[in-house]
């Protein structure tokens, strides 16, 4: 197929339908272009019905003649990845570690409970001391 025929073709069938759609569209606003306003709805019919032919000449010519979608090359097998190796486990986390390594934990309802205690311990042996 000739890409440029068929571009052609398709701007040109274009550019007739946006006419009559212009032309529908100052009959539309300004019936004063028909001498005759009594072939004004017959003016009107007309372009309509030569923009109905052009676009569907459009919608014939892109269904027949319009590019296709190209088949997409299948994807190269991915290589076979090794078994993640698993991080070596140490002694568990406390809760008194957690609150110093990590802002969330402090932030969250758990920890939010043990930074009330620790300040009312603090208060208190504040108070003891005094």
């Amino acid at each position: 197929m000739n890409i440029k025929l068929y571009t052609a073709a398709r701007a040109a069938l274009q550019a007739k339908a946006v006419e009559s759609l212009a032309l529908i569209d100052v009959l539309l606003r300004n019936p004063t272009m028909v001498p005759d306003h009594s072939s004004l709805v017959d003016e009107i019919c007309k372009h309509s019905r030569q923009l109905a032919e052009y676009e569907g000449a459009m919608i014939t010519l892109e269904q027949y003649f319009g590019k296709k979608p190209q088949p997409k090359p299948a994807p190269a097998p991915a290589p076979a990845a090794a078994a993640p190796t698993p991080a070596p486990e140490g002694p568990p986390i406390t809760e008194d570690e957690l609150m110093k390594r990590s802002s969330d934990y402090r932030n969250s309802p758990p920890g939010r409970k043990k930074t009330t205690e620790r300040k009312k311990k603090t208060t208190r042996s504040a108070k003891k001391d005094d």
